[in-house]
């Protein structure tokens, strides 16, 4: 029977930033022969939860000069941007200062465009199916099956599973809603229309104050919503925005390391008072910069204390706002439409089309009514394992785990999955899963940074792959 050379697959399952990233960095490399499978349901690569988004007011977070597939080529989107005039229609996207802040969806098409070539050349094949299941085959290699049950083989496969869907309260999980149009419950902002049936008079409450409040906030606005709202979180802080004009990054956090949560904070606080005339983005830019060291040198205990503690400061002004959206919420606080205060949504109930509300503060209790809820509470990491099918398949054998910090899933230094000190081998992570070992893997510097070292990783893996000879008949059905 003839027979062809076994050619090492890749398969990434996940085409938002993180696996479209890692997949163009991987087809890069031509000296190592290979297949990418890349497993996306939408019609293109790159874009995914974040940068799919199809409302022309939410807009990336960062000036476009920041941004880049490429951290050897930093100014590519901005380039790019200039090449094919994409912000023709969209003259608010630029500031006085001269940076821009496009739709997120324009990096998104830029992203796709990156990677059209590979694309055409078939150095990556674009599967729009979702990944039902992932097992071990009996020769120790992979395999993967999708939503249509059609079945493929691979020898290295790559979790680029980003953003599982937002979990709301519990309160409001299982609230029977009455028939009709109010009161409007959304507990997952980012589908399409999600917020079309709250209309402009509405009261609203959004339960979180986080980077998809403030998303929802200008939708709303941009649709004529004048309406009070209301959003609360424990200690009542909203993502704040950038400094007023383009600042350095200053301090030291990582020379000599910090063993505690107290010494970090410490450093941070006497970084802070020793430039009071820096803005404090500066020193949170240099934080950043730092994070994944000044991660590696806290010790678990010490890490899950900053995150109980610390995360909510950090995420308010680590995770900044487009000067366009904040002008927004600054002028619905002006305007006294917009409150953002500390508190907890205690208790909830249906009546006469509206949201009964409890809302509580320590000793303080408010009732309130309103006809809209949305919870803007981000995606539900820590239970990804039980909501994605796969995953629960591969933790039911023993091959992914979370991570002890629960922010994600369980990886060695080279990204490998583990479960306990014991890892597959070629069952890799990729972007904000990883973030429990690696630290700061939301921004897109830092998931392009770590595309890029994983993909050297992965290619020198997949060239000391042995070399499998298969019948052609076999080979086409794996």
């Amino acid at each position: 029977m003839p027979v062809s050379p076994h050619i090492p697959h890749i398969a990434i399952i996940g085409g938002g930033f993180s696996g479209a990233a890692l997949a163009w960095h991987l087809a890069r490399d031509t000296s190592t022969p290979g297949r990418i499978t890349v497993f996306e349901p939408r019609p293109f690569l790159g874009a995914g939860l974040a940068y799919g988004a199809t409302d022309p007011q939410h807009r990336v977070n960062v000036p476009a000069s920041r941004m880049s597939i490429d951290t050897s080529q930093p100014d590519d989107f901005v380039s790019w941007i200039r090449q094919t005039d994409a912000l023709a229609n969209d003259p608010a996207a630029f500031r006085p200062d001269g940076s821009a802040f496009p739709a997120r969806a324009v990096f998104g098409r830029y992203v796709a465009d990156r990677l059209a070539p590979a694309l055409h050349s078939g150095a990556v094949t674009h599967l729009r199916h979702r990944v039902t299941g992932v097992q071990t085959s009996p020769d120790g290699n992979w395999i993967i099956t999708d939503a249509t049950g059609h079945v493929m083989g691979a020898d290295i496969v790559v979790i680029a599973t980003s953003h599982p869907a937002p979990r709301p309260p519990e309160l409001l999980r299982d609230l029977h809603l009455p028939a009709g149009h109010h009161p409007v419950l959304v507990t997952n902002p980012w589908q399409a229309g999600a917020l079309e049936d709250i209309a402009p008079s509405d009261r609203v409450l959004i339960v979180g104050t986080g980077l998809s409040m403030a998303d929802a906030i200008v939708t709303l606005t941009a649709r004529g919503h004048d309406g009070k709202i209301t959003a609360i979180s424990r200690r009542g802080q909203r993502s704040h925005g950038h400094a007023a004009h383009v600042v350095d990054p200053v301090g030291q956090f990582v020379a000599p390391p910090s063993r505690t949560v107290g010494h970090l904070l410490r450093r941070v606080r006497h970084a802070l008072a020793a430039r009071p005339d820096q803005p404090w983005q500066a020193v949170f830019d240099r934080l950043r910069e730092q994070a994944p060291d000044i991660w590696a040198a806290l010790p678990l205990p010490e890490r899950r204390r900053l995150i109980r503690h610390l995360r909510p400061f950090w995420d308010t002004h680590r995770f900044r706002i487009a000067p366009q959206v904040e002008d927004v919420l600054h002028a619905r606080e002006r305007a006294g439409t917009l409150d953002i205060v500390a508190g907890r949504l205690a208790a909830v109930q249906v009546a006469r089309e509206r949201f009964v509300t409890t809302l509580r503060h320590g000793d303080t209790v408010r009732d309130e009514t309103y006809d809209a809820i949305i919870t803007t509470t981000g995606p539900a990491h820590g239970a990804i394992i039980h909501t994605v099918p796969y995953l629960r398949e591969l933790a039911a054998a023993g091959l992914v785990e979370m991570d002890a910090t629960g922010l994600g899933l369980h990886v060695d230094a080279l990204g490998r999955a583990c479960v306990g000190s014991r890892h597959a081998g070629t069952l890799f992570v990729a972007g904000p899963l990883a973030r429990g070992r690696f630290g700061e893997l939301m921004g897109l510097p830092e998931v392009t940074r770590h595309a890029e070292k994983l993909a050297v990783i992965i290619s020198a893996l997949s060239a000391s792959l042995p070399i499998v000879h298969y019948p052609k008949e076999e080979r086409a059905t794996t």
